[in-house]
C-alpha cells in the first residue's frame, strides 16, 4: 500500500467498524451520538450514576488508524468555566477523567488501532497489513478493559490516562 492509497484504505476500516463494532456497542447499551467532527465518532451510555462516553478518533491525515478515547461524567452533567454541559451532550475531553485505549502501550500514532502491522507482527507473519476485521476484533477483544475501568476503576494494561479524577 502506497502513501496515496492509505487515505482510501481508511474506508474499509470504517466499514468494518460500522459492521462489527457499532452493533457490539449497541448491545452494550451505547448509543451513537451525532458527529460534531469528521475525525471523531462518539458513543454514550447512561447508567444510574454516570454517563460513559467513548469516542473513536481517526487519524487526521486519513490514514487507516484510530484510537479510542473514553471518559465518564456525572448524570447531572459537568460545569466547565461556568458553562453547564448536560450529560447527554458531554464529550470525553469535558469529563473529569480522560483515558485512551490502545493495542500497544505508547502515546504514538503507531500504537493506535491500524491496518499497518507493527514490525514484529510483520516479521512473524510476512504480511505487512492486517485485514480491517482483524483490527476491529482486536478492539473488541480489549473492550473488557474499558468495562473494568467503568465498573471497578481497574486500570488495564492497554489503558492510558491523560487526566484521572480522584
Amino acid at each position: 500500500m502506497q502513501d496515496g492509497e492509505s487515505a482510501k484504505a481508511a474506508s474499509p476500516l470504517r466499514e468494518a467498524l460500522r459492521g462489527r463494532f457499532y452493533p457490539f456497542a449497541a448491545a452494550q447499551g451505547f448509543v451513537r451520538a451525532k458527529s460534531t467532527h469528521p475525525h471523531f465518532t462518539l458513543f454514550r451510555r447512561t447508567t444510574a450514576s454516570a454517563v460513559q462516553v467513548l469516542e473513536l478518533q481517526w487519524d487526521r491525515y486519513h490514514r487507516p488508524a484510530f484510537v479510542v478515547n473514553f471518559a465518564e461524567a456525572p448524570v447531572a452533567g459537568v460545569t466547565i468555566h461556568g458553562t453547564h454541559i448536560r450529560a447527554q451532550d458531554v464529550e470525553p475531553y469535558q469529563c473529569p477523567s480522560l483515558g485512551r485505549l490502545t493495542p500497544r502501550n505508547c502515546a504514538s500514532v503507531r500504537c493506535w488501532f491500524r491496518l499497518r502491522k507493527p514490525l514484529l507482527d510483520f516479521l512473524r507473519s510476512g504480511q505487512r497489513w492486517y485485514q480491517p476485521d482483524e483490527v476491529v476484533e482486536q478492539f473488541i477483544a480489549l473492550f473488557p478493559e474499558l468495562e473494568a475501568w467503568w465498573t471497578h476503576r481497574q486500570q488495564g494494561p492497554h489503558l492510558r490516562f491523560s487526566r484521572l479524577a480522584s
